[in-house]
C-alpha cells in the first residue's frame, strides 16, 4: 500500500532525528541471531529442514507491533483471540498499537529515536521508511541462520528474489510480503456524477482532469488534492526506492527497459507542467484550499461524500468502494484506470513487509510470532478476515464469505506486512454487483498487460554514505513541495525556482551523485549474475 498524502510538518523533523536516531539504535549493527537479552530464546538451533525444533520459550513474554492505519472497532477481539493461540503455542502476548495514515511520516522514526520499547513494526520500501531506518540503524539485521531458525515457514514460502530485494548493503532488515500487488493507482469514482456530467469513461489523464473541473464546476469537491502519483506513471515514470520523499523526488522511466537514466524531478519539464496544471485545478475548486492542513484517511472524503474519487491501488479502492455503495447505493461508485494505456509495474515483494527493532529484547520470539501471522492459516485468516462465523465465513477450502465488515473489515488492519499468496483466500461472491464485474475486468486487464521488468525495478538506493545531506534535502522540501504538488503556491515558476535552490544548497547533487554510483554498480552485478 502506497503512503497517504504527506502534510507540510512530515519532513521538518528529519533533519533534527538524524543524529539522535544514531545513538538511540545502537545495537543496530549487530545481527539479530547474536545473544539476546531474552537468553532463553538464544538455544535454538535449526535442523536440516530448519524448523525450530530446539527453541526454549519456558519464559513467558510480552512484545509490542506497530502497524499503520486506525483501530477498528472489533480489532482488539480479534486480535485476543490471535493472542490465545500465541500463549499456547509460543507462550507469549502480543500488544498491538497503531500509527495513523496522517501521524506515520512524523512520528514512525521518534519511535527508534526515543528508544521506545517495541519489537515489531511494519514498514515497506520507499513509502513506509524501510531504507531510511536501516540507514539510520533502527532495524535489526536478519542473517539466514536467524530466520531458518525462529522462522522456517516463511524461509520456505519467500522466494530468494524478494530477499535480494530486502538487502541493503548485504544484508536484511525486514521480512518481505509474498504476494503479487500492482504498482499502480487506479480511482474510485462515484458513477452518479459521471452520468451527470456526460462522461462516460475515465481511461486518460485528459479524461480524469475533465471529470475534476466538472465536478468543481458543480461546486463538488473531486478529491483529496495530489495527483503526483496518476500523473507521472502516465508519463511511464515509477518512484525510485530509496531516493528523497519516499522515492518521489527522483524517477525512472519503467517502461523502457534500455532507459537507465534517473529523472530528478526539478530537472523534468514534467513536474513543471504537472504543477500548473494542479494549481489550475486548485485554482478552480477541484480540491479544499485547506487540504494541506486535513488529517482524514485517505477514504474518509470518498466515504462521506466530501469528494467524488478515491485515489488508491486496486484492491483498496475495491474496499471502499464496496462500502461507499452498501451505504448510498445512489452513487453507483465504480473503479477506472486513468492509466488504461500504461502496461502494468508489479511492486516488488518489500512494498509490505515487517522489521524487527534494534533496540527489541525479544527478537527471537518476535520471529516466531511473525512466523505465525505469516504461515498459520489461523492466525492468517484472523488478522486478515477477522472472527470466523461474525465477520466472515468460509466458503471451501480456499474462499470466504462476508458476514459482516463494518466491525473489522477484510485486509483494513495492516495484515499486509505478511501477505502470503499461498494460504491467502479469495472472497467467494454470491450476489455480483457492475462494481464486482469492473473489479474482475481491471483485474484481468492488468495482468494481460504487465510491463517489461526493469533493472530499476529491484534498485533501492542506501543513504547512508550522504545522511547528513539526504536529511537536509528533505527538510527543505517542507516549504515547498506539498504546495507545490497541490496547486496551493501563488506563483509556480517561481517557487519551483526556490525550492530548486534550497535543494541544491542542502547537497541533493551529492545525494545524486551517490545514487547513480550505487545504480552503475548495482546494474554491473545484475549483469554479472
Amino acid at each position: 500500500m502506497r503512503k497517504a498524502m504527506k502534510k507540510l510538518a512530515a519532513i521538518s523533523l528529519t533533519a533534527a532525528m538524524a543524529g539522535t536516531m544514531l545513538a538511540g539504535c545502537g545495537n543496530g549493527n549487530s545481527d539479530a541471531n547474536s545473544k539476546s537479552t531474552d537468553s532463553k530464546e538464544s538455544s535454538g538451533a535449526s535442523s536440516e529442514s530448519g524448523a525450530a525444533s530446539a527453541v526454549d520459550t519456558s519464559e513467558h513474554v510480552d512484545l509490542t507491533m506497530y502497524l499503520i492505519g486506525e483501530r477498528t472497532p472489533d480489532f482488539d477481539e480479534v486480535y485476543g483471540k490471535i493472542n490465545e493461540i500465541l500463549e499456547k503455542k509460543l507462550n507469549c502476548s502480543l500488544n498491538v498499537e497503531f500509527l495513523s495514515w496522517g501521524e506515520h511520516d512524523t512520528k514512525y522514526s521518534l519511535l527508534f529515536s526515543s528508544q521506545e520499547n517495541f519489537d515489531l513494526i511494519f514498514t515497506a520500501s520507499s513509502w513506509c521508511h524501510y531504507e531510511q531506518t536501516v540507514a539510520l540503524g533502527g532495524f535489526a539485521p536478519l542473517s539466514e541462520d536467524f530466520i531458518k531458525t525462529y522462522a522456517p515457514g516463511i524461509w520456505d514460502v519467500v522466494p530468494k528474489v524478494a530477499w535480494d530485494q530486502a538487502k541493503i548493503d548485504g544484508k536484511i532488515y525486514m521480512v518481505p510480503n509474498y504476494a503479487n500487488e500492482f504498482g499502480q493507482d487506479v480511482i474510485a469514482v462515484r458513477g452518479d456524477l459521471m452520468k451527470k456530467y456526460g462522461i462516460d469513461k475515465i481511461s486518460s489523464w485528459d479524461d480524469l482532469v475533465k471529470f475534476y473541473k466538472a465536478c468543481a464546476a458543480d461546486g463538488i469537491y473531486a478529491g483529496q488534492g495530489e495527483l503526483w502519483f496518476t500523473y507521472f506513471q502516465s508519463k511511464g515514470y515509477s518512484i525510485t526506492g530509496g531516493a528523497p520523499q519516499g522515492g518521489e523526488l527522483v524517477l525512472y522511466n519503467m517502461q523502457d527497459p534500455n532507459d537507465l537514466e534517473f529523472k530528478y524531478i526539478l530537472d523534468w519539464d514534467g513536474f513543471r507542467d504537472y504543477c500548473h496544471q494542479m494549481k489550475e485545478l486548485a485554482d478552480a475548486g477541484c480540491w479544499s484550499k485547506d487540504i494541506l492542513n486535513s488529517t482524514d484517511e485517505r477514504q474518509t472524503g470518498l466515504l462521506t461524500g466530501k469528494t467524488a474519487t478515491l485515489i488508491w491501488n486496486l484492491g483498496s479502492c475495491m474496499t471502499y468502494a464496496k462500502q461507499a455503495n452498501a451505504e448510498h447505493p445512489d452513487w453507483n461508485v465504480t473503479i477506472v484506470d486513468p492509466n488504461a494505456s500504461q502496461p502494468k509495474k508489479v511492486n516488488s515483494y518489500i512494498n509490505n513487509g515487517v522489521g524487527i527493532n534494534a533496540n527489541s529484547k525479544h527478537k527471537e520470539r518476535a520471529m516466531m510470532v511473525l512466523n505465525e501471522f505469516y504461515t498459520n492459516p489461523e492466525v492468517y485468516d484472523l488478522a486478515m478476515l477477522g472472527i470466523e462465523g461474525k465477520h466472515w465465513e468460509a466458503v471451501g477450502d480456499n474462499q470466504y464469505k462476508v458476514i459482516d465488515e463494518s466491525g473489522y473489515g477484510v485486509s483494513k488492519n495492516c495484515n499486509w506486512g505478511w501477505n502470503n499468496a499461498k494460504i491467502q483466500r479469495t472472497e467467494f461472491i454470491e450476489n455480483r454487483t457492475p462494481l464486482d464485474d469492473t473489479y474482475d475486468a481491471l483485474k484481468e486487464a492488468f495482468n494481460n498487460n504487465i510491463k517489461p521488468e526493469h533493472v530499476y525495478d529491484g534498485f533501492n538506493f542506501d543513504a547512508t554514505k550522504v545522511s547528513t545531506q539526504f536529511a537536509a534535502v528533505e527538510a527543505a522540501l517542507g516549504n515547498y513541495y506539498s504546495p507545490l504538488k497541490n496547486g496551493l503556491v501563488d506563483d509556480v515558476d517561481k517557487t519551483i525556482e526556490e525550492m530548486k535552490a534550497a535543494l541544491e544548497s542542502a547537497g541533493i547533487k551529492d545525494v545524486l551523485d551517490e545514487m547513480n554510483r550505487q545504480a552503475a554498480e548495482y546494474v554491473a552485478k545484475k549483469k554479472a549474475n
